[in-house]
């Protein structure tokens, strides 16, 4: 009998994942990744169970655990992380396990790949996304198919159509990095481009800087297919519980006057150089060509 959920299967036995991909009731064709570290059983266990019901296969990959760092590393990634930021060793382990997967993609032959925290929901439909590759538009590099209840703008005069749901381009920042698309040339570039950059995932991934001056190609998938446990409305998972700091923001929108005001803050202690006002200068001339956008709430169904 075929395995569905291949929850510890090693991330170097690939023909072992393709061999059961190609068997899997639903012909799945896309592979997927699952970033979760060894003593999160539970959470093992949840995404698992999600999985085989959806009848879809994953790879699990360890997370990197912030006692690999040693303090050197540490103090050498503060010296040279072009986030500008302190970061504390559990946000640094979590962008590293991103990376992990990235190059993991960038070896590997699949066209695009699906990267998975283990702590969200998934649609009920979502094998039919997850499955295969082929509603994916060809230019598209990154695809977020989560939604952090978080109002986000994008453009929406520009839709295209993804089975019985819709893609549109990415304007606007939309945290969270628990679930999303990458394709193996756009996983290239990010770890070319972010190879001194330890800060937070969905900046990296999903914000106006450095996403776009990466120039990825990117969409959101509306609804969205997946949710964090902490941004669902009502009673949470008690297992699935944020081991980033990120209680304060459960059950609230996401704290955009908070983001503004640091933003600001930063601006303030940068110093307005010649070459930082010419970029300024070409990023609102930009804005002024751009296409309509709208703000809305992504849901998820």
């Amino acid at each position: 009998m075929m395995q569905k959920a291949q929850a510890t299967l090693p991330i170097t036995d690939r023909s072992t994942a393709r061999d059961a991909e190609r068997h899997s009731i639903n012909r799945q064709t896309m592979r997927i990744l699952l970033i979760n570290p060894d003593s999160y059983t539970d959470r093992l266990h949840w995404m698992e169970s999600q999985f085989s019901r959806l009848g879809l296969t994953f790879e699990r990959i360890p997370a990197c655990k912030p006692d690999e760092l040693s303090e050197d590393r540490i103090r050498q990634i503060h010296a040279t992380c072009e986030s500008g930021m302190v970061r504390k060793p559990i946000e640094i382990a979590a962008n590293i396990s991103h990376k992990r997967c990235w190059q993991i993609i960038a070896d590997g032959d699949d066209p695009y790949v699906c990267v998975f925290e283990d702590d969200v929901h998934l649609s009920p439909d979502a094998a039919k996304f997850l499955s295969t590759s082929s509603w994916i538009p060809d230019r598209a590099e990154l695809i977020k198919i989560e939604t952090f209840n978080f109002e986000v703008a994008y453009f929406y005069k520009q839709p295209i159509a993804a089975l019985d749901r819709t893609l549109f381009r990415l304007k606007g920042f939309h945290p969270g990095a628990a679930g999303y698309i990458i394709s193996r040339d756009a996983a290239r570039t990010l770890l070319e481009k972010t190879k001194n950059n330890f800060g937070n995932n969905s900046f990296i991934l999903f914000s106006d800087r450095p996403s776009r001056a990466v120039r990825l190609v990117t969409y959101q998938l509306f609804p969205a297919l997946c949710i964090q446990d902490m941004r669902i409305a009502g009673e949470k998972n008690p297992k699935l519980a944020s081991v980033l700091g990120h209680k304060d923001v459960v059950n609230n929108p996401f704290d955009v006057q908070l983001l503004k005001q640091k933003t600001k803050e930063r601006q303030a202690r940068t110093k307005r150089s010649w070459s930082h006002m010419r970029r300024e200068i070409k990023l609102r001339i930009a804005r002024m060509t751009e296409p309509p956008t709208r703000t809305d709430v992504i849901p998820f169904s």
